[in-house]
């Protein structure tokens, strides 16, 4: 009897085994790995290689921004308010080099002179360059005959160094030059381009030569965007070429006129080396803003008296911009095609 219990037991037994094995074997064998766990772990490497190329590709300009621009611009705003002694170094004098500015004024001519040169360059930009780029890229546009030459010789002066290309004009302009030799072939004697006081329109002359290149460009890009659908239908209805330029092209290409028009503005501060460079020396003549700080920022004095003026010219053009860029945005309304 005994021994049919024992057998009963072990028969119960080795058929509990395999379960208790298996149960076992299920909590020895490590579980399987997350799939998911794996994914976010390549998705945050990758992630993580997204964000150093975003900092290694922001920081030079941010780097740029930040000492060439707002440090820059805050050193000078300081320096306006501050003399440099060669026995004490620099001290603070508060407004004192407006003051003397607003004295050289009312005393020297000279700097008036200068004052006019550069509103005149920026007049010459808003009204004379500004025009002739936009008539000349609209007939450009248009397919005339040899429209790809014209184009070439207009943009030309824009690739050309200045160096380089003030020397070309020079070359033709003086007196031994191209010029005085057709003067000499109908036995007169040439003008002095060079020297005062045809120099102030030498410049002027070269500014626009030069000048049209680059807003050739701009404006035959823009005007080719306009659809050709709209110009067709004018010219139906009867609308002449003209016509056409300036109501329908000006007003769908407005937010590009109306920049490159304020950028025509900023000659006032712009113009630098070109009057350098064609009479080759500093004249009262041609001298401009920029031309001027640029000779002075050479010393600690020159670099209070240039930036004294470059920030009383800021503030007193800024506004003008400003309200001049407020007026031509409500004349028309910005067009999306």
């Amino acid at each position: 009897m005994q021994e049919i219990l024992k057998t009963e037991e072990e028969l119960i037994s080795a058929a509990a085994a395999p379960e208790e094995l298996q149960t076992a074997a299920e909590e020895s064998t490590p579980p399987p790995p997350k799939k998911k766990r794996r994914r976010r772990r390549l998705f945050s490497k990758r992630k993580l290689h997204t964000n150093i190329f975003i900092i290694c590709m922001l920081a030079y300009p941010v780097f740029q921004f930040v000492v060439m621009w707002a440090f820059v611009n805050v050193d000078s705003i300081l320096m306006t308010f501050q003399k440099y002694d060669t026995l004490e170094g620099w001290r603070f004098v508060g407004l004192d080099n407006y003051a003397n500015w607003f004295e050289k004024f009312k005393v020297d001519s000279a700097y008036k002179i200068m004052f006019v040169n550069s509103a005149l360059h920026s007049v010459v930009g808003m009204f004379i360059i500004f025009p002739l780029c936009l008539v000349i890229s609209y007939f450009l546009c248009r397919k005339i005959p040899c429209s790809g030459f014209f184009r070439v010789v207009f943009y030309l002066p824009s690739i050309i160094p200045l160096v380089v290309l003030v020397l070309g004009f020079t070359n033709m302009i003086k007196v031994d030059g191209l010029l005085g030799k057709l003067y000499e072939g109908f036995n007169k004697d040439a003008p002095a381009l060079l020297v005062p006081p045809k120099v102030r329109w030498t410049v002027y002359a070269f500014t626009i030569w030069a000048g049209i290149g680059g807003n050739l460009l701009l404006l035959s890009g823009t005007i080719k965007r306009v659809p050709t659908e709209v110009l067709e239908s004018a010219r139906l209805d009867g609308v002449g070429t003209f016509g056409e330029l300036f109501r329908i092209v000006v007003p769908m290409i407005w937010p590009t006129l109306v920049t490159l028009f304020i950028m025509s503005m900023m000659g006032i501060f712009s113009v630098v080396f070109q009057p350098l460079f064609l009479t080759d020396k500093l004249m009262d003549d041609t001298m401009t803003i920029g031309l001027w700080i640029f000779n002075k920022a050479s010393d600690n004095s020159g670099n209070v008296q240039a930036a004294t003026l470059g920030i009383m010219s800021t503030i007193v053009v800024a506004p003008i911009i400003l309200l001049t860029r407020w007026g031509l945005d409500k004349m028309f309304k910005n067009i999306n095609y």
